[in-house]
């Protein structure tokens, strides 16, 4: 039980009171408080939360020491190979932040997994280790069904393709994303036409015709790709071929008319 008069707690409270006010005003006129000088717990966002196996995220890892050796690694098991968006090595910059991109295993199974930001200095060759290996910050991300492909027709003549094109159909995205598209051949990439929001089935459906001088305007295989969030959410690539022209076949020669005999003519036998 307590021996002081409500009125002794009463003062009391209020002094404590004024010596707290006191206090907090004197930290914010002479430089803020601990909280405020406190340096921000380290972090980890992705460009997307879902994705597919082999999609690109962009990671940025925040709240780090400037200059700061980082590495990404997914379920504790793989690291990723990122790359700088600025160029620069995989570590925090001058103010505590690194982003780069990442290509996921195509090897992902769908569903959740891990991937955490890490000390570089730290990460270990073992997987066993690595489950014991300290993380700066982890997300969580997806991985969803890859969209499925199709494109007609496959194969056609030269003169068809510039003056037709091809029609692509992709299905497997989230109803109401938007949808980009991708042409292809082993020495270039080029964007293949407007974005699309993909219908209540998750389809896009995409006509490509050539442009007469362009890369994709010759014989050749080319490829079709289609994505979202990103390139986060990718459609499996689909190819096409075009021949050459078939050669004109050449008109068997005609026969010149008979001339008509002057003379009788005399046949033996």
């Amino acid at each position: 039980m307590s021996t002081e008069s409500p009125r002794r707690a009463s003062a009391l409270k209020r002094t404590t009171a004024l010596v707290s006010t006191g206090l907090l005003a004197a930290a914010m006129l002479f430089g803020g408080t601990t909280a405020a000088q406190a340096i921000a717990d380290p972090s980890l966002e992705s460009s997307s939360s879902t994705a597919t196996a082999g999609g690109t995220v962009v990671l940025t890892a925040s709240g780090f020491e400037p200059g700061t050796e980082l590495a990404f690694v997914i379920d504790l098991q793989e690291e990723l190979v990122t790359y700088p968006v600025d160029g620069g090595p995989v570590a925090a910059g001058q103010d505590g932040t690194y982003k780069g991109s990442a290509v996921l295993p195509e090897s992902l199974e769908p569903g959740a997994h891990e991937v955490a930001v890490v000390n570089r200095d730290a990460l270990a060759p073992d997987a066993r280790e690595r489950e014991l290996l300290p993380r700066f910050a982890s997300i969580e991300i997806t991985i969803v069904a890859q969209p499925t492909s199709s494109v007609t027709p496959g194969s056609q003549s030269l003169s068809s393709y510039l003056k037709n094109g091809v029609t692509a159909t992709f299905t497997g995205f989230e109803p109401g994303a938007t949808v980009s598209f991708g042409i292809g051949n082993e020495g270039s990439g080029d964007q293949a036409g407007p974005d699309q929001v993909a219908d209540a089935n998750g389809t896009v459906v995409l006509r490509f015709v050539p442009e007469v001088g362009t890369n994709y305007a010759n014989e050749g295989t080319y490829f079709l790709s289609a994505f979202s969030n990103g390139f986060a959410v990718s459609a499996a690539p689909v190819s096409f071929v075009v021949t050459a022209d078939a050669a004109a076949t050449p008109s068997a020669p005609v026969a010149a008319p008979a001339k008509p005999v002057k003379r009788a003519a005399t046949f033996t036998g």
